[in-house]
């Protein structure tokens, strides 16, 4: 308590530090039509030096209003706006007389640019050219070893969380121009975390048209941003990356390097790592900066990221490949892994990417799994103790190119091609037991996994623009996927049945999957604008879907020890052969600053599904007219659509899956498409003078022939499930987020945030023949705050509160909750010179467990920077100091509650060696508080 006391107290001083100085205040209008003046800029400058004190832009109004001024000293105001003469004026601010007025200020035309009529020296921090916003680099204070992101926290409107990602006025940065040009394939962080502040000249920020072009949207707030980074001469080619390795108590290790080298217009990059500390070798950010996979991402159409964390660990995947770290599977990571990328851009018409990436990941697990469902007074609880390791390897080959033939062609190209090979051993010791009759079975089951994966995939986007009409727009994509998996999965079990009479039951089967698939579709949208109220839209959309099934399970031949005996009750094949296409067009309708757009898509569906084991086919045929709305008001958004969807075809194979002897799955070919209705409304609102953000959404729907698990427990513990359709499901969800950040001191920023999630989910519950309605509640509260003192100090904190709970309609089923409470906190500092020093602390309780319910978790680190230009860093981190650290997850859904327990390393400490490699006239870069620890 103390210590955030301290917290409070400092807060406060530095508030009264920041807020206690003077102001000069004015009115700004054009001289001749006499119109307010807005998004002027006006700076202040110390009048000796030119060094920058602070700035302001004026409001709509033309009014602007400078604070935090130091009192007795020579002050000079510059105020600036595009195609206007420079304005200047010196006074002082007397503490007797803390506001100055400057009055009106009529600003005068003229046909000079901007930076020939500035003094270099006064140029001023931010300018507006149109749509473009741009800051002058020299402007913002940097420490010596900066990088591009260090200068970008320091912008108004910017903010840039821990893992890199960018927002300019609450609006994500998609790319980052260099020059205007591509770098490294348009990833942000490539730059922002790579090329030191100092080359920097100025920074540019304008919308991304290219995104809202792909989209076929022409609302300007659903777009992101562009960054471009001018540079100072000389920063044009170089080599950066780095190499470290490190070992420590518990036999832990890693070690791995990451370099790229850039000439003109190609970009090479190549890392490999091993370690054995369930992780990556490398973070997302290196991967994506210096691995160069990013260029593969934003040159994709489409890709799939997969990032988690946990107190046991951490891992990535990236387009099916995993770069460490164990998800599902829970249990200790080794990784390893290796791969190279290469971009050419030969022009900004033009960029080519080339990557290939091997990665292999060894898992050892323990997962203790406790089972618990209600009914009445009856609980039966099932407990596995499940024990083996899981080997995964992966070859992942991507290519693509970005083409602008001519000024209103863009073009997308790109292939890749996975290799996937897992091997997983299950040892499980498997306890079932009723509350009324004690122990129902006992006994253990041992299998051997074996999958392997084939998938290709391209993707082709081509957007063209009118040259002869403001609007016109015509959008073509086509997508391909064909991807083989093949799984061999072997079953043994050994159970004895304690209740109602006893008895052992034995079996061994191996179950054989083949799953080879093609999906393909192709779908364009042209819009045509008829006037400045009225613009007609049209989209169409085919897609095609091929999918083979064939299931075949063998038992074990006691005489030959074989699986060659065919079980054909749980053997089956499936030929599924389906089409979807559709056709929807639009009108959007202007009214002032409100935009209208009615559309009604035709939907037809069809799926031939063959199964082997029934004399005719099942028949799904679906023809349909959906309707949809759209409203935008500014940042506002409201709509509806009605949408129907066919059965996936797992659901639909009417063949028992009882790899797992207490849990077998069965498929219904009965299965109706499921009809859902959605609303939605989102909001989004910046102000930039006052560095304030707020957003949020909420969604509605409402569902018809939902498909449910219909689930059945017999008398020995043992649950089948089968999907079933289900009216009257509804769901309500609702989110909002407000940050605020205070930069009225350069020298100290302060920033706060808070926000929630609120859901309520309302289905059929079928258990044992009991008909129920259940409702699930969740309600999740956060909110945080961070301090940034001279670049020298850092605390960033943040909690969370979360409620979850289930109530029921019928009696036969009580009431489940969860209750959470999550507190995280971080400290860097850098003192004295040459010295990092990072702690991050984490607190959880869960009301769930049946003991221990909450932990404290803390990891420490030093850091040491040496060598010639800091180049050089020694770093000895801890993990877990406080031996408390655990992986247990508590999770309650239709009337069972799921504990789930996996080991974790321990306690541990480890050194580890990096040096850096900068690019020709680049220094060092800043280390710590990049969440380089687990969590």
């Amino acid at each position: 308590m103390k210590f955030f006391l301290l917290i409070a107290a400092f807060v406060c001083s530095m508030h009264s530090y920041v807020f206690s100085q003077g102001t000069v205040t004015g009115k700004l209008f054009d001289s001749i039509s006499k119109k307010p003046m807005g998004l002027a800029t006006v700076t202040v400058f110390k009048a000796a030096d030119t060094v920058m004190v602070t700035y302001r832009l004026s409001n709509p109004g033309g009014e602007f209003k400078v604070p935090g001024l130091p009192y007795n000293v020579n002050l000079r105001v510059l105020v600036s706006f595009s195609g206007y003469a420079v304005f200047r004026k010196e006074f002082i601010i007397h503490a007797g007389e803390p506001t100055v007025d400057l009055g009106t200020i009529n600003m005068k035309t003229s046909s000079v640019s901007l930076d020939e009529v500035l003094v270099i020296a006064e140029r001023p921090p931010v300018s507006m050219r149109k749509d473009t916003i741009e800051f002058n680099a020299a402007a913002f204070k940097t420490l010596p070893n900066a990088l591009v992101e260090d200068l970008l926290k320091k912008l108004p409107g910017v903010q840039v969380d821990a893992d890199g990602n960018i927002m300019v006025n609450g609006k994500p940065v998609n790319r980052i121009l260099v020059d205007g040009k591509t770098f490294f394939g348009d990833d942000p962080k490539m730059a922002t975390r790579n090329l030191p502040a100092n080359v920097i000249d100025k920074v540019q920020v304008m919308d991304d048209k290219e995104e809202m072009l792909r989209n076929g949207d022409d609302n300007l707030a659903n777009v992101g941003k562009v960054v471009n980074i001018t540079l100072k001469k000389g920063v044009k080619k170089g080599m950066f990356g780095k190499i470290y390795a490190g070992a420590g108590t518990q036999n832990v290790f890693e070690t791995g390097a990451i370099a790229n080298i850039y000439r003109d217009t190609l970009q090479v990059s190549v890392l490999g790592y091993v370690n054995n500390l369930n992780r990556p070798g490398f973070s997302l950010s290196d991967l994506l900066q210096a691995g160069g996979l990013q260029r593969n991402r934003n040159t994709s159409s489409s890709n799939s990221t997969n990032i988690w964390n946990n107190p046991g660990g951490s891992g990535i995947s990236l387009n099916g490949v995993n770069y460490g770290g164990a998800q599902n599977y829970g249990g200790v990571a080794s990784s390893k892994g290796i791969g190279f990328n290469i971009n050419h851009a030969p022009s900004s018409k033009k960029s080519l990417f080339l990557q290939y990436f091997h990665g292999n990941i060894n898992i050892d697990r323990h997962n203790i799994n406790d089972l618990k469902q209600f009914n009445a007074d009856t609980v039966i609880d099932n407990n596995t103790d499940l024990t083996g390791g899981v080997v995964t390897n992966a070859d992942n080959i991507g290519i693509g190119a970005r083409l602008k033939p001519d000024s209103v062609t863009n073009i997308l190209i790109t292939a890749n091609y996975t290799i996937g090979r897992q091997d997983e051993d299950r040892f499980s010791d498997v306890q079932t037991l009723n509350n009324q009759y004690g122990p129902l079975s006992d006994g253990n089951i041992v299998q051997k996994n074996l999958s392997n994966t084939y998938y290709y995939k391209h993707s082709i986007n081509i957007t063209r623009l009118s040259k002869t009409k403001k609007g016109r727009r015509f959008n073509f994509s086509h997508n391909l996927d064909i991807n083989n998996k093949f799984n061999d999965y072997s079953t043994a079990s050994a159970i004895r049945f304690l209740y109602p009479t006893i008895y052992d039951s034995t079996s061994a089967q191996l179950r054989n999957e083949r799953l080879p698939s093609t999906d393909a579709n192709v779908a364009f949208n042209y819009s045509e604008p008829l006037n400045k109220q009225f613009t007609f839209r049209i989209g169409g959309r085919y897609e095609y879907s091929l999918l083979y099934n064939t299931v075949q399970t063998f038992n074990k031949n006691n005489l030959t020890q074989k699986y060659d005996s065919l079980n054909n009750a749980l053997s089956s094949r499936l030929h599924r052969l389906s089409n979807r296409a559709m056709v929807t067009p639009a009108l959007e309708i202007k009214v002032n600053k409100v935009s209208i757009t009615p559309s009604v898509k035709a939907l037809y569906q069809y799926a031939d599904n063959n199964l082997e084991s029934l004399g005719n086919p099942v028949i799904q045929k679906q023809t349909s007219l959906l309707p949809a709305l759209q409203i935008v008001y500014k940042q506002l958004n409201f709509g509806y659509n009605k949408d129907l969807v066919l059965p996936g075809f797992r659901y639909l194979l009417p063949v028992t899956n009882n790899s797992n002897p207490y849990f077998i799955v069965k498929g219904n070919s009965s299965l109706v498409p499921v009809e859902s209705h959605n609303f939605y409304a989102n909001m989004y609102f910046n102000d930039p003078k006052k560095n304030l953000n707020v957003g949020g959404y909420i969604n509605y729907a409402i569902t018809k022939k939902d498909v449910i698990q219909s689930i059945a427990v017999d008398d020995k513990g043992v649950q089948t499930s089968t999907p079933v359709n289900a009216d009257g499901g509804r769901n309500f969800s609702t989110n909002y987020n407000i940050n605020k950040q205070y930069r009225k001191n350069p020298k100290f920023v302060f920033s706060w945030n808070t926000g929630a999630y609120y859901s309520y989910d309302h289905s059929r519950l079928l258990y044992n023949n009991e008909k129920s309605w259940q409702s699930t509640y969740t309600f999740n509260q956060w909110a945080g705050f961070n301090i940034s003192l001279n670049d020298k100090f850092e605390f960033n904190s943040n909690y969370s509160i979360s409620y979850n709970f289930t109530n029921y309609s019928s009696t036969v089923f009580k009431k489940l909750e969860v209750l959470n409470h999550y507190w995280f906190g971080e400290i860097v500092w850098r003192f004295p010179k040459h010295f990092v020093w990072e702690a991050q602390c984490r607190y959880n309780f869960n009301s769930s467990l049946p003991d221990d319910k909450d932990a404290l978790m803390l990891n420490a680190a030093v850091n040491f920077t040496f060598l010639k230009d800091d180049r050089g860093v020694f770093r000895i981190s801890s993990f877990d100091l406080l031996e408390q650290s655990r992986n247990i997850n508590v999770y309650a859904s239709k009337n069972t509650q799921t504990t789930n327990k996996t080991n974790i390393l321990p306690r541990y400490l480890l050194g580890t060696f990096t040096y850096n490699f900068r690019p020709t006239g680049a220094v060092k870069k800043k280390i710590g508080g990049e969440r380089l620890l687990l969590f």
